[in-house]
């Protein structure tokens, strides 16, 4: 499967779907109003998987 590659993956809380407007790449922890509180690549790869498993039910 493939995801969008414009897909804010980074910007996506993976427990409650809030999305941040901005990011910097400096901010290596991601810290939801929610209290979810990851390490920025795996908040994102969290999301990818989610994503793909989304477009794969559409599919299949």
């Amino acid at each position: 499967m493939k995801v969008d590659r414009y897909f804010a993956s980074s910007k996506i809380c993976n427990v409650c779907g809030n999305r941040k407007k901005e990011l910097a790449l400096s901010e290596r922890t991601y810290i939801c109003e929610c209290g979810n509180r990851m390490d920025r690549d795996v908040n994102a790869a969290v999301n990818i998987l989610k994503e793909g498993k989304k477009i794969y039910k559409k599919c299949a």
